[in-house]
Parts: C-alpha cells; structure tokens; sequence
C-alpha cells in the first residue's frame, strides 16, 4: 500500500465506500476545490461522473461498489484516486475553463457538472493541463457537447413551434383539455382523515403496511381530482389558499397559456412551452424521452389536468405536500403541526443556525441585508419555495412515469425538498458573506 493510503485508510475490516473516498480526496490536498463542496469532501456528481466511472471504473472493478469495503479493497480504492491527483487537479482546471466559457456564451440548458465533469476528465488524459491553447479547447469541447445535445432538443422544439400550423394545433388542444376537466360531488374529508395515518408515526410492521394501504386507497381517491378541478371554479371551498401559498398567482385558476413571459414564474401559471423547456433542460438522456411533438402534445394535456399532472399518484403528493406545507413555520417557535411527519422536518428545520440567527435578527433593532431579508421572507412563507420545489420535483415524475405510489418514498419526498430549500437558503447566506468580505 502506498504512502498516501497509509495515510487516509482507517483501521477496521469493514469501512463505508463513501467514507474511504471522502479521506482519499481529502488527500488530493490543493487544486480540487471547484470539485469539492464546502466540507472539503467531493461533491455528489464528482463521485458519480468522475470516480466511480473513470477513476475506479466501477464496471470493470464490481469489488469497488460495495457499501461497505475491507481494509484491501479501501486500499486499491485509496491508491486509485491518489494515484489521479494530477489528472484530477488538470480535471478541475479544464472545468473552471469550461464554466467560464459557459457562462461568456450564455448557456443554460443541463447542468454543467453532469455534462462537463466526464469530459474534462477526458481532456485531462488527452492534453494534461490548460495550456496556452487551453480556453479554445475548452470552448471547442463546450460547444461539441452542446451542438450534439442542441440539435436533438432545443433547436427541435423552437423550429417545432415556429409553425403556426402546430401553435394552432396545440392551441386548440389546450383550450379543450382545459374544459374536460370537472369535479364530482365526492366529499373531500374521507382523503384529508386519510393523511393523518400517512404523514402520521408508525411503530411496527403492522402499523408500516397499513399506513401503505391508505396511501394506496388515497391514490385511487377522486378527491385531489376534484380539489385540483375546483381551483378553477370554486376556490373558496378548498381547504386551503393556493394564492397564499404561492401556486398560483390568480384565483380562480385560469388556463396556462401556451407560450408567455418568464413573470409567470408560479408553478401552475407556467406557460407549456417553459414547462416543456424545463424537461429539456433538466433531461440527462434525452433520448428516452418521447420526440418533441408529441412531448410538447403530452404536455399540453399535462398542464391542463388537475394541479399539472396527469398521474393521480402526483396529484395526491402534491395535495399531501400542501398540507405539510402549511404548518412549515421555521421563525415560530410556538406553533404545533397536525402531522407527526410536519412535525419531524420543522424540528429539523428550527434546528438550522441560520433559522436561530434569524430569530435573533428579528428580535433586534440592526436594519436588516436585502439578501437577508429575503431568506427571512421566505422563511416567514417557508410553503412558496417548499411548494415551488417540490411542484416542481413531482412534474419531473410525471414527465419521466415515475411512480409516487410507495409511502416511504413519499415520505422521504417530502422530507428531501425541505432539506433542499434549506440548503439554498444557506447558500444565499454564504453568498452575501463572501459579498460582504469582497467589500
């Protein structure tokens, strides 16, 4: 074993993989920070695009991706990524070319790191370190990733709309769609009751499958249908606002339009070509979507279904997720949640040192940072981003026919978004420190 692993392996004979490649990057020591995140450790993608694939080579070496690895097999694993500082260090550079060069030319479609990573790794074995010549390979890199992609997407979608034949089409469509949509008479209580046992604590076997057979039932319920189809009609009788809670900007709940402004930015006043947009921008494998016009025709009626989905296990989420989200109060330390699952991620959230300082903030007399205002707004009205996100994450199910039918799953969705708003708040704080510092 070499001296870097000798220095990074811990002593056991069983070690958690993540564990073994978190000290092993640790190791790399300077020159990895963009692939880093702010603990030092590799970032999320950086294992899934670079380590596993092309450093460890996971394919050939299935000894690699176990959970948990021995004291020889940490070792190889040790010796692999150490024994890559330098490509990993020219890795880094070429990507912090490529985002520059990303940013000059005003890209946004993917995210730069699922798209970049493997092809800076690439760039590293092939030519080194950036060069003289280096921002010009980068650039050609860039725009080789995004031709190809491009061509197959975006390029499709705008020469697709640029018809008025198909605008008309699709117009039409909407308009229809729209006006098949109507509520039954079924009462709405039964589903809500229902939440309780869903959002609600369960202790033993028995008490986990029943909690999965309500969430079963409530699938098959007509009431978010019915909840989603009466925003447009009567939205005084739903049980809460979806105007305050940031969905909509307009009640009753109007058709989206089919192509608009980027103002419309609540979830359910989106226009479908953004939405369409967002698919596209967000799809790692493209291919496995169906081709843009009947993309754009499914979306359509996507749109026009009740809440923006056309699966009923989406609707009912959302419906669940409405009303979790409706007793998220970080800044009230007082207020109590109806649901053991509210319960859990408000803790949680209280928790947070930005909420405390948040609350010491509030209970001074020092005039607030705009930046800090805004994360202090959003956590007076933590359901807007929390909905906003989580719309946002089961649209991408919807799209992708990925099912939301198994409680821990949704459960554990739900948990996840709040954690995500969480994190881009820290963000947003850390950003205006370091503005702050620059100063």
């Amino acid at each position: 074993m070499s001296a870097g692993s000798d220095t990074v392996t811990a002593v056991g004979t069983s070690q958690p993989r993540r564990a073994v490649i978190d000290r092993a990057w640790r190791a790399l020591g300077a020159g990895v920070e963009i692939l880093s995140g702010d603990d030092g450790g590799p970032l999320r993608r950086t294992v899934k695009r670079i380590i596993d694939p092309l450093v460890l080579r996971l394919r050939s070496n299935p000894a690699y991706s176990a959970p948990f690895v021995d004291a020889d097999v940490a070792g190889q694993i040790v010796d692999l990524i150490v024994g890559h500082t330098e490509r990993l260090r020219w890795t880094a550079a070429w990507f912090e070319l490529m985002k520059l060069e990303r940013r000059r030319l005003r890209i946004t479609t993917g995210n730069a790191q699922d798209l970049y990573f493997p092809v800076c790794f690439e760039l590293a074995v092939t030519h080194g370190a950036p060069g003289g010549s280096g921002l010009q390979t980068a650039t050609a890199a860039l725009r080789a990733v995004h031709d190809d992609r491009d061509r197959t997407a975006v390029e499709v979608l705008n020469q697709h709309l640029a018809s008025p034949q198909v605008l008309a089409r699709l117009s039409a469509q909407l308009h229809r769609s729209w006006a098949d949509v109507r509520a039954d008479t079924s009462m709405s209580g039964p589903f809500l009751a229902g939440l309780s046992t869903v959002l609600g604590p369960a202790e033993g076997h028995r008490a986990t499958v029943a909690r999965q057979r309500v969430w079963s039932a409530l699938i098959a319920d007509a009431t978010p249908h019915n909840l989603g189809a009466q925003a447009r009609t009567e939205p005084t009788v739903l049980p809460w606002s979806i105007l305050d809670l940031g969905l909509t900007s307009t009640l009753p709940l109007l058709a989206p339009p089919l192509s608009g402004g980027s103002d419309r930015d609540r979830p359910l006043d989106r226009s479908v070509v953004d939405r369409v947009r967002a698919t596209l921008r967000r799809a790692l494998d493209r291919d496995e979507l169906p081709d843009v016009p009947l993309l754009c025709a499914e979306e359509v009626d996507r749109a026009c279904a009740p809440w923006g989905f056309l699966g009923e296990d989406k609707q009912a989420a959302l419906v669940a997720g409405i009303e979790v989200a409706g007793q998220l109060t970080p800044l009230d330390e007082r207020a109590a949640s109806g649901y053991q699952l509210a319960t859990t991620i408000q803790a949680r959230l209280r928790k947070e040192a930005y909420v405390l300082h948040a609350r010491r903030v509030l209970a001074g007399t020092e005039p607030l940072h705009p930046r800090q205002r805004q994360v202090i707004d959003d956590l007076s009205s933590f359901a807007r981003p929390y909905l906003n996100r989580l719309w946002a994450r089961l649209h991408g199910r919807d799209v992708w026919q990925e099912p939301c039918d198994d409680v821990d799953d949704l459960r554990t969705l739900l948990e996840g978004v709040a954690r995500s708003v969480s994190l881009d708040h820290r963000q947003r704080i850390k950003s205006m420190l370091e503005v702050q510092v620059a100063q």
